[in-house]
């Protein structure tokens, strides 16, 4: 003990190591709490960004199931707009309205293209009911069984799904025994 007091006289203090140990543990944990700080606060600042994000997507899906067919219907007024000429056309001329109905059924289809919609091409090939719902039956020589004879109602893709399934009348060869 004499030893320990005589280096505090002169003035020569000698560390613990046990109060070194401390104090090096006392300034980890400070940066620790200190990094947890930032952590925590760039967590609140990202939940806050993800809502943000959220409402901006459930505004946006909204708008779009709103205003989303609007180039479509844009294109459309323009063949509403060539019906209200064909029908105010003041001659009696049939031949002359036949033609003007033609161009407005092309534009029309033309509209429908740009669009993604295009008609289903059915006649004479297997029938799919993916694509064609069956509403008869005929007996025909001309086709295999089983074949598109005839289609009643145009079927429609928009891009690369059925849109409207088309109705065909579907071929067979021999009678069947009821």
């Amino acid at each position: 003990m004499e030893e320990k007091e005589l280096q505090a006289q002169e003035g020569v203090e000698q560390k613990d190591p046990k109060e070194e140990r401390i104090k090096e543990l006392e300034e980890k944990v400070s940066r620790l709490e200190s990094t947890a700080r930032l952590v925590n606060q760039r967590y609140v600042e990202l939940q806050r960004e993800l809502e943000y994000f959220k409402e901006r997507y459930r505004r946006d899906l909204e708008e779009a199931l709103k205003y989303g067919h609007e180039k479509l219907a844009l294109d459309l007024l323009e063949v509403v707009d060539n019906f209200e000429r064909a029908l105010s056309y003041e001659g009696s001329q049939e031949e002359g309205l036949k033609r003007g109905i033609e161009l407005i059924y092309k534009e029309l289809l033309r509209i429908l293209e740009k669009h993604g919609i295009r008609p289903m091409e059915l006649e004479g090939k297997e029938f799919d009911p993916y694509l064609a719902e069956a509403i008869d039956r005929e007996y025909s020589e001309e086709l295999e069984p089983n074949r598109v004879l005839r289609v009643e109602r145009k079927g429609y893709f928009i891009h690369e799904r059925v849109l409207r399934p088309a109705r065909v009348v579907v071929s067979y060869r021999e009678e069947e025994i009821t």
